[in-house]
């Protein structure tokens, strides 16, 4: 067992992760999506979600708006303008939206460098 870990282990990159708590997948596209796209609207992220995930993810639009209404408190979107004749709420990414975009970016490089790619090259060496 010991011998198995010193293999998986001498692969690792030198940084480390603090903690291995889950990247909330759902909040790096919507900032993602919102950054590229100011004054996106919920229907959008759900279109925009299906096209870029070439209709592998569909995002409900209880998700799509509990998830705003998250995004709003936390303070990383703000309300843009209305949208079209149904005045559909618009959402852009504030500052501190940017850096959580930037922060949760780096987490997700970071585990595919030191955990994801690790692993697969263990299991792939049998």
């Amino acid at each position: 067992m010991n011998d198995t870990r010193d293999e998986f282990n001498k692969s690792k990159p030198e940084h480390t992760l603090e903690t291995l708590e889950p990247v909330p997948l759902v909040r790096v596209l919507f900032l993602a999506f919102i950054s590229k796209y100011p004054d996106t609207a919920g229907y959008d992220l759900i279109k925009l979600t299906n096209d870029f995930t070439e209709g592998r993810v569909e995002i409900s639009s209880g998700t799509v708006y509990t998830e705003l209404r998250r995004l709003e408190k936390m303070g990383y979107v703000i309300p843009g303008k209305a949208k079209g004749s149904r005045r559909r709420k618009s959402y852009e990414i504030t500052e501190e939206g940017r850096r959580e975009l930037a922060n949760l970016v780096k987490q997700i490089e970071l585990r595919v460098e030191t955990v994801l790619k690790p692993l697969v090259k263990f299991v792939r060496s049998g």
